[in-house]
């Protein structure tokens, strides 16, 4: 077994040489994602603004567009994951020394029914995690001195007239701060059965996109397998990328910013904070997304031969 820093050297070097040029098949697939992002962004703006006209041909219009705006929506959450899974195969490729064209990012969406059934499994991992968590959560907080600021705003609540309507005058950055903790908790109990459970889950995608099964069920078999007492390896690995997923949190702080933080700021610091976090995200995967990738394809790699002849997951 390699360390990370030759890992990190290692995919340095096997980007260097295929054609066309790594960089080329990651500014694709982020405009991509940045594109579809604007689009449906532009449209949900253009469907916010007042209309010139009225009646009812007005109201069928809007209802025509509001439609098309929710189905676009939906269609952009459902591809993306196969999108995402199309740049992890140009990066299988590029590990194995071999070159990616840009048409290789639909590999993801050609392959759509194994992964499509191994997000699902994962999905059905991941439900309870989040029950628990959040269960074992609000426990904590209600027991502890956590909940006293949340629970010095609902006491006098109790004796309103109307607490719904006092509830709805309280400002909103105010009931997030008493909240805060409660999610604090949830997400770090949740970070730790993550580990602990969906980590064995991780080579899953690498399997199904390298051609090594096509079934969902056998591929979470064998990632078990594969990282049967490496799980901290694993996450040792995703903390040398720090800055990159840091990077990424900021970036979506900064989008959620004008609605958390600022909830009446003018529509132009929203659209600035928006345009700011598109930006920073096309530049973060163009400029590193294939170095961050074909490590954990050369990582995948590495571990793949390791596996036991016996896989019959089925």
């Amino acid at each position: 077994m390699q360390s990370f820093s030759q890992i990190k050297q290692q995919a340095r070097k096997v980007l260097e040489t295929p054609q066309p040029a790594p960089g080329k098949i990651t500014a694709i697939h982020s405009g991509v994602i940045v594109g579809a992002a604007v689009i449906l962004t532009v449209l949900q703006f253009l469907l916010s603004l007042p209309s010139p006209a009225g009646g009812l041909s007005n109201l069928g219009a809007s209802a025509f567009w509001e439609t098309l705006q929710t189905l676009l929506s939906l269609a952009n959450s459902l591809i993306l994951p196969f999108w995402q899974a199309g740049l992890v195969f140009c990066a299988i490729l590029w590990a194995r020394g071999q070159s990616a064209q840009p048409r290789e990012l639909s590999q993801g969406l050609r392959r759509w029914g194994p992964l499509l059934r191994l997000y699902l499994l994962k999905g059905i991992l991941l439900l309870p995690l989040l029950m628990v968590s959040g269960y074992v959560a609000s426990f904590l907080f209600v027991l502890t001195p956590l909940s006293q600021n949340l629970m010095g705003i609902l006491e006098p609540l109790m004796s309103a007239e109307d607490p719904l309507t006092a509830l709805s005058q309280i400002p909103t950055t105010q009931l997030l701060g008493a909240i805060l903790p409660l999610f604090v908790l949830m997400g770090i109990i949740l970070c730790v059965l993550f580990v602990a459970v969906m980590y064995r889950c991780r080579l899953a995608d690498y399997l199904i996109l390298s051609g090594a099964t096509n079934s969902a069920l056998m591929a979470l078999g064998l990632s078990r397998q594969l990282l049967r007492g490496h799980v901290m390896e694993m996450l040792r690995l995703d903390l040398t990328f720090w800055w990159f997923y840091g990077a990424s949190l900021v970036l979506n702080l900064i989008m959620l910013l004008p609605a958390f933080v600022l909830p009446d700021a003018q529509l132009w610091l929203t659209l600035l904070c928006y345009g700011v976090y598109l930006a920073g995200t096309f530049l973060l995967y163009w400029k590193t997304r294939a170095q961050v990738e074909t490590v954990y394809a050369l990582y995948f790699l590495e571990k793949l031969p390791s596996a036991p002849e016996n896989t019959n997951f089925a």
